[in-house]
Formats: C-alpha cells, sequence, structure tokens
C-alpha cells in the first residue's frame, strides 16, 4: 500500500509533460557563442567578453571590413581561435532580429531562415485616437481605412496622409507636408500602401513613372522625417531590409547546417521560447504579416514547432513593441518582467501586459516564478515614446548574463535583480559605446544572436518549489535528460549536487538513476527544516561532456518548518498523529496542518497519507 500510493504521487507530480520530439531552441541552452555584425553596433569591451570563452560568429560584407575587423581584434588580444567570419550581405547590426532561431530535434537540427521587414511602429496602450470626421475616412490601394487628418509622425511635422482639397496645414507650421512624395516608399512596409495609380504611385517614393490624374504631386513637394529609428537606417532605393533576408542562408550554409525557411516576416526581438513548444510575441508580429492570429499561429506551429503561442496586446503607446524590452524569460519556468515608473503613461498597460503571465502556467503545468525589475525613464531617441531603460534586453550566454547599464544608479538594482532570479549566474553589466548608445527599444540582446550546440545535451527537470513539498525525509527527484550527440547511448552519470545554502560547501553528490526512457530519478537525504537548499544536476555523457540544469548557477527551495505528519508538534510522526487527526476530522475543526494533501478538506484521503507517512 504504502509503495503503491507514494509512486502514484510522483507520477502525478512529476511526470507532466516530456521533451517534446522537436523544439525551438531557448536561449539559456548550450550555446557555441553569438552572431555579431561588422560594423559594430557594440562596444569593444562586450566584444571582448563575448570572445573570453566562446565563438563570435562575425557577419562581413567585404574583405576591407573582415581587415577592419581583424585589425581591432588584434589591438583588443582578443584570441582568434574563438572568430569566425561569415561573409554575407548585411544592412544593419541587429543580429537578434535578423538573425537565425535554431530547431533541434533527435538526429535534427536545422538553421531558420524567416523573412525580416524591419521595423513597424505601431499603437498600443489604450491608444486614443481621436473621432475621425466622415469626410476625412480614406481608403488606400488595397482598402485599408485611413483618417487622413490624423497621419502617423503628425509629431514629424505631417499634417495629412494624402493632400487632397480638405487637407490643409492643421499644425500651422506654414506648410502642408503628407505622404505621397515625401522619400518614404509606401508599399505596405510602412502601414498603408500608396503605390498605385489612385494615388499617383506615391508620387515617385518608390521609383518608376508617375501618372499623377488627382494632382497630388503637383504640390511644392516636401521631404518628411518619420523617423524609423535614428540609429537604425529605413531602406532606400539601393539598400533595405531585405539584404538582412540572407544572413540565415549565408550562415547557415557555412556551417553546414540544413535550412528551414519560415514563410513569415519574423523579427528575433520580438519572440521568447522556453524552449518546449512555448512562444511569446506582441500583436505586432502578427500585424506585420497582414494576417489574423490563427492563421499567423498555425504556421508558427507547422514551421516552428510552437504549439502553445502566446500573443499579447500592444503595451507601449507607440513603438516598435518589440517583447524582449518587456520581459526576459531566464528559464522554462522564471521571467523578469518590466517595472516603470507610476507616473508613466504606461504603466497601467505594462502591469497589465505583467499580470498577463500570472494567469499562464509552465510546461510543467504550474505557474511562473516571476520577478519583476525596475525600469526608470531615461533620455533616448528622440523617436521614443516614453523611454525608460532596457534591463530586461539582456544576453545569456552560458553561464553568463549581460545586462545593459545606462550610467545611472539603478543599474546596480537591476544587477541584483539578476542575480535574485539566477542564482549562481555570472551576472556582468555593460555601459554602451559613446557611439552606439543603448536605447529603450534597442540595446544589447538586439545587436547579439546566441548561435547554438546541435550536439548539446538538454536536462529537463521539474525544479522543487518549497510550496509543494510534503515531506522533509524524502524529497522526490526526476529529470528527463537527451544526449543529442549520442542517442542510442546511455549517459556515463547523472548526479545530484546539494548543500544548505547556509553552508560554504562543497556540494554533496548522490547519483540518479535511470528508470526508463531517459528519466533518471532519485531522492534527497532527510533535511532540516526551515533550511534553504541549493541544488543543480548534472549529466556526464561518454565523450566527457558535461550538461546541467540549471545551465549554471543552482536552484533553491525552502524545507517545511515541521514535518508533515507532525499533527501535534512532537517532531516525530506516529500513531498519536493518527488518533489527534482522526479526533479532528471527527470534531469537524479547522485545521490547516491536518490537511495534508492540501486540497482544502480533511478526510479519508489525509489519514491515508497520514497511514503512509507512518509507515515510511
Amino acid at each position: 500500500m504504502k509503495k503503491i500510493f507514494i509512486n502514484l504521487f510522483f507520477i502525478f507530480s512529476f511526470l507532466l509533460g516530456n521533451i517534446p520530439d522537436i523544439r525551438i531552441v531557448a536561449e539559456w541552452e548550450p550555446a557555441l557563442g553569438t552572431m555579431i555584425r561588422w560594423p559594430l553596433g557594440i562596444p569593444s569591451e562586450l566584444v571582448i567578453e563575448l570572445a573570453s570563452d566562446d565563438i563570435i560568429y562575425v557577419l562581413v560584407e567585404t574583405n576591407n571590413h573582415q581587415n577592419q575587423a581583424v585589425n581591432s581584434f588584434n589591438s583588443w588580444g582578443i584570441n582568434f581561435d574563438n572568430v569566425v567570419f561569415i561573409n554575407t550581405d548585411t544592412y544593419s547590426h541587429w543580429t537578434r532580429d535578423h538573425g537565425p532561431q535554431f530547431i533541434i530535434g533527435e538526429n535534427y537540427w536545422k538553421v531558420v531562415n524567416q523573412q525580416f521587414n524591419g521595423y513597424p511602429v505601431e499603437n498600443g496602450c489604450e491608444y486614443e485616437q481621436q473621432e475621425c470626421d466622415e469626410s476625412m475616412i480614406l481608403f488606400d490601394c488595397i482598402g485599408t481605412e485611413f483618417c487622413n487628418n490624423q497621419p502617423q509622425y503628425a509629431s514629424e511635422g505631417y499634417d495629412c496622409y494624402v493632400n487632397n482639397d480638405l487637407c490643409e496645414d492643421f499644425n500651422g507650421d506654414g506648410q502642408i507636408m503628407d505622404w505621397l512624395g515625401d522619400g518614404y516608399c509606401d508599399d505596405g512596409n510602412w502601414g498603408l500602401e500608396f503605390y498605385c495609380n489612385e494615388y499617383s504611385w506615391d508620387c515617385g517614393d518608390c521609383g518608376g513613372e508617375i501618372s499623377d490624374e488627382n494632382g497630388y504631386c503637383d504640390d511644392n513637394i516636401v521631404t518628411g522625417n518619420r523617423n524609423l529609428i535614428e540609429g537604425r537606417p529605413f531602406p532606400s532605393e539601393s539598400r533595405g531590409w531585405e539584404e538582412d533576408d540572407d544572413t540565415n542562408l549565408d550562415f547557415a550554409n557555412q556551417m553546414n547546417w540544413a535550412i528551414q525557411d519560415l514563410p513569415l516576416y519574423w523579427t528575433g526581438g520580438n519572440f521568447m521560447t522556453d524552449g518546449y513548444g512555448m512562444g511569446f510575441s506582441t500583436e505586432l508580429m502578427v500585424n506585420e504579416n497582414n494576417m489574423n492570429e490563427t492563421e499567423f499561429v498555425n504556421i508558427a506551429e507547422e514551421y516552428l514547432y510552437i504549439d502553445n503561442y502566446h500573443i499579447f496586446d500592444n503595451p507601449n503607446e507607440e513603438s516598435i513593441q518589440h517583447i524582449d524590452c518587456l520581459a526576459k524569460l531566464v528559464n522554462s519556468e522564471t521571467i523578469i518582467i518590466k517595472q516603470i515608473p507610476e507616473s508613466s503613461p504606461e504603466y497601467e498597460c505594462m502591469e497589465n501586459f505583467a499580470e498577463s503571465f500570472y494567469e499562464l502556467n509552465t510546461f510543467y503545468g504550474r505557474s511562473f516564478n516571476i520577478h519583476r525589475i525596475y525600469c526608470p525613464e531615461i533620455s533616448a531617441g528622440p523617436w521614443e515614446t516614453n523611454p525608460v531603460a532596457a534591463y530586461t534586453n539582456s544576453l545569456i550566454l552560458n553561464n553568463k548574463v549581460l545586462v545593459p547599464q545606462y550610467g545611472i544608479p539603478e543599474d546596480a538594482q537591476a544587477i541584483q535583480s539578476y542575480i535574485d532570479a539566477m542564482p549562481g549566474y555570472e551576472v556582468i553589466g555593460f555601459n554602451h559605446d559613446i557611439n552606439n548608445p543603448w536605447y529603450s527599444e534597442d540595446a544589447l540582446h538586439c545587436r547579439t544572436m546566441g548561435v547554438f550546440d546541435p550536439i548539446m545535451m538538454h536536462i529537463s527537470h521539474k525544479s522543487i518549489r518549497s510550496e509543494e513539498i510534503i515531506n522533509n525525509d524524502a524529497i522526490y527527484i526526476e529529470a528527463e535528460i537527451i544526449d543529442y550527440s549520442n542517442l542510442n547511448t546511455n549517459l556515463q552519470s547523472v548526479v545530484l549536487h546539494w548543500k544548505y545554502s547556509a553552508e560554504d560547501g562543497p556540494f554533496g553528490e548522490i547519483s540518479l538513476n535511470l528508470e526508463s526512457n531517459n528519466v533518471y530519478v532519485g531522492t534527497f537525504p532527510t533535511l532540516n527544516s526551515n533550511s534553504l537548499i541549493d541544488y543543480f544536476i548534472t549529466a556526464t555523457n561518454i565523450s566527457g561532456n558535461i550538461a546541467s540544469h540549471p545551465s549554471a548557477g543552482w536552484h533553491v527551495f525552502n524545507t517545511l518548518e515541521h514535518l508533515l505528519g507532525d499533527i501535534n508538534y512532537d517532531f516525530s510522526i506516529n500513531i498519536l498523529d493518527i488518533i489527534t487527526l482522526v479526533n479532528i476530522i471527527l470534531e469537524n475543526e479547522i485545521n490547516s496542518i491536518a490537511d495534508l494533501n492540501g486540497d482544502t478538506i480533511i478526510n479519508i484521503l489525509d489519514i491515508i497519507l497520514l497511514v503512509n507517512l507512518v509507515l515510511i
């Protein structure tokens, strides 16, 4: 009876999910290195750190660029064994956004080749647009409705989208500025399509012949400034974002890795994953593909094996709405979410965004462990609305976390937030380069992209949480482990390392045993009451390679303050506790200590559990 009951409890508590057969890799998994681009968008100190223990994959367009990089790397003392140059056309240094995702499975490894659409800006956060007068309602070339006298980028001097008979100098700056003929090609990339005869073929902004039957191009053309991103070049007639589309192809070919084409506009900075088929993005990712959410999610599942995709409302009033400037998954069950000053117009929207995560369950069927990181207001790019420090825009690289710093007192607090959420990781702050500053919508994570190990070992483990412990005497531990380099060979060893947090060490070691199907199990020794415990799991394969869970550092939990089942508080579990429990039930008492199975009801099930505890 005792063994059957305990085994059923363990199966119910721990075996809630198996590693998917094919999955997209998460940021904290074993990495070979980091993809960056030359000319750089990051400070030299960060390049030196990236190359100190891992490989930097450097995108270069020309031999001249590569020679410049070699000279600089030599002067910085970089080990060239850790440098790989990737020859490719590249328009920008935001490798996070146009760089590759990676898909892994048993005998399966592919580099995702997505389409890149640059940086469309969208409204969010209960953006209140004034009611549009009926006479101002128009439709673009493909039928998209717009209000002519409420143009986007009005702050840059625009009076209307189209300078028709009803448009006038609404902002009183002495000129009428509209989107037609302003130097920006409106072929849909800016949200509206004016490249058709009805709108005089955008008055030549997209090149080609102009047919101006409506006289839209007869006025004195004023070149506009939509200020897409000051530090980010906007597409011109000669160069554009499509050049970044070749990066992943050239990279995969040079690495001799297979390619997974993705028929979507996809921006890496607006995507997070838990590594087990769960994805997170803001609605801008869907909208820039001009499809509904169901269509988008279905394509993501078919090509990226994301079967649980969470799409959030845009939480910023006006921005590129990238999720990596809002939140940071640091493992499959822990997330750091931006917290902004209450004085910010976006405060309520960010709190609503954060609250959404409290309503979600992890891969293991329980709530996320949520940390908040305070992001104060900063002086940022003139295009940014309500800018705050982008502390969530950090990079996890194996055992390190690299965090942007802004030269303000809150920097130290941000570092501490990562230390609290990721105990044992090396957390390092980096100030920006004066020529490439960190912004609110663009910082360290945006300009770096992890390159992962196709023959990694992967450990899936539902970490122990204090509130789930039922007994300090026999805390069960389980891990599912896949060695992608040796699929048909047993591991050399799987070890639980543990110690009391109050002690300096060393960590004690307990071997975990193979139960079945790559699942290894074991139990802690009897632990002291009300004590913090540090622990991690390592797996060693036949080649001597080692993987850890977590990837660096350790998990922490607190043991029970009292023995589960010690209802009479005599520091032992015996027949007297059973008698006490029976009396509590007969007298219909309210006693939380007697509710052993935590179902809020004290009944025969609690007696069965207590009997099993006595018999252990």
